[in-house]
C-alpha cells in the first residue's frame, strides 16, 4: 500500500468512533508565536520585578508567556487579574497577525463538526475567526477558551475537552482532540478523549505519537479529508441498518474520493 494511503487509513480508524472534532487554537487552527505573544514574556518579568517578587531559576529561563502567567495565577493571586488582562490584550493583537494553519478553510468547509478549545481568551479566537473565516464561523460549534485567572484553565489541562464533551452531549470519547503538544495530547488522553497529533516535522510527529496520538497528520487538509470519509461513511450506515458497513467494504474508494474533496489550499 502506498504510504500516503497508509497514512490516510491510519487517520480515517482514529476518527472511526468520533462524532466531534476539538481542535487546540494554538498549533492546528493557527500559529500564534508572532510578536505581541513572544513580547510578553519580559514584560510579566517586569511586573513580577515591580513588585519585587523573586523568581525561581525557571521561571528566570523561560520564553513561553504562559509559564510565566501560570506562574503569576498560582503565585501570585494579587497579580493575577492584571497578568490576565495584559496577555489577553496581546493574543488579541497576535490573533490579528496570526498565520492560519494550512487546511483550516476546507476542514470548515466539510462535514465535520469542529470546535476550538485552548487557554487563549475567547476574544483572541473570535476575532481570528472573524478576520480569516467570516462565512465559516458558524461551522464552529463551540469556542472553548481561557476565562479568568484560573491555572487549571492554562494547558495542558483536560478541562476544556470534558466541558466540550458535555455542552455537546457526548462522551469525551466521542470527541477527537487535535493538538500539536505532546503535553495537550496527554491531556487528552486523561479527559478519555482520542488525540490526533499535528505538527510539521516528522520528528515532532513522533513526539505527538509516543505521547499517545492514535495518529497525526502535517496538514489540516489530509484531515479534512479522513473526517469527509468518515461522516460520508457514517451516513451511510444510517440511510442503511444492517447493510455491510462502508467501512470494511470499500475504503479505498471512499478514501480516493474524499482526498479528491481536499486537495485544494485556500487559506490566504
Amino acid at each position: 500500500m502506498h504510504p500516503e494511503l497508509a497514512h490516510f487509513h491510519v487517520l480515517e480508524n482514529a476518527l472511526a468512533d468520533c462524532e466531534h472534532l476539538l481542535l487546540h487554537f494554538r498549533g492546528p487552527v493557527c500559529d500564534l508565536s508572532v510578536r505581541p505573544v513572544t513580547a510578553l514574556t519580559p514584560r510579566l518579568r517586569d511586573l513580577l520585578a515591580g513588585q519585587g517578587v523573586p523568581l525561581p531559576p525557571a521561571m528566570r529561563a523561560a520564553s513561553d508567556p504562559y509559564a510565566l502567567l501560570r506562574f503569576i495565577l498560582a503565585a501570585c493571586p494579587g497579580l493575577a487579574a492584571r497578568a490576565e488582562a495584559e496577555i489577553c490584550q496581546q493574543e488579541i493583537l497576535a490573533a490579528a497577525a496570526a498565520r492560519p494553519s494550512p487546511g483550516i478553510r476546507t476542514l470548515l468547509d466539510g462535514p465535520a463538526s469542529v470546535s476550538i478549545i485552548g487557554d487563549v481568551c475567547p476574544a483572541a479566537i473570535k476575532g481570528y475567526l472573524a478576520r480569516l473565516y467570516p462565512r465559516q464561523m458558524d461551522r464552529v460549534r463551540l469556542i472553548i477558551g481561557r476565562i479568568g485567572a484560573d491555572p487549571a484553565l492554562l494547558e495542558p489541562t483536560p478541562i476544556p475537552i470534558s466541558q466540550a464533551a458535555q455542552l455537546l452531549g457526548v462522551p469525551p470519547a466521542a470527541c477527537a482532540v487535535v493538538a500539536s503538544t505532546p503535553d495537550s495530547i496527554r491531556a487528552a488522553r486523561q479527559a478519555g478523549a482520542p488525540a490526533i497529533g499535528y505538527a510539521r516535522t516528522a520528528a515532532a510527529r513522533d513526539q505527538l505519537t509516543a505521547a499517545g496520538a492514535a495518529a497525526s497528520t502535517a496538514s489540516m487538509t489530509g484531515l479534512a479529508g479522513a473526517a469527509y470519509s468518515t461522516e460520508q461513511r457514517r451516513r451511510y450506515d444510517r440511510r442503511h441498518p444492517g447493510a455491510p458497513s462502508l467501512r470494511a467494504a470499500a475504503p479505498g474508494a471512499w478514501g480516493a474520493r474524499s482526498r479528491e474533496s481536499a486537495t485544494s489550499d485556500e487559506e490566504p
